[in-house]
């Protein structure tokens, strides 16, 4: 499985939108920053008929040491979460 880069979005965006790749590299860095400053305030993103991304904080828990086979505690984080709408998952099913 081959991945898209940023740039790669960049590029294909500016051509598809006849948009200079400097204008439309600005627009998707405050596009990209917007997301993770609302992330960052606890706010949830939504993209209609894609996703939505979703802060969360994971609980501590114990866990194992993987080498040492003995139990170690594993602290509290925050993480986010991502809702692929319904919309989506179905084009990505195929149904």
């Amino acid at each position: 499985m081959e991945k898209l880069n940023k740039n790669e979005i960049i590029d294909i965006v500016a051509d598809a939108t006849h948009s200079s790749k400097a204008d439309t590299k600005r627009i998707i860095d405050a596009t990209f920053e917007l997301i993770a400053d609302t992330l960052l305030d606890g706010q949830s993103v939504n993209i209609k008929n894609f996703c939505v991304f979703e802060p969360k904080m994971k609980s501590g828990r114990k866990g194992t040491h993987p080498k040492k086979h003995t139990e170690i505690e594993i602290k509290p984080k925050n993480t986010v979460v991502i809702h692929l709408a319904k919309e989506f998952k179905s084009k990505l099913n195929d149904d």
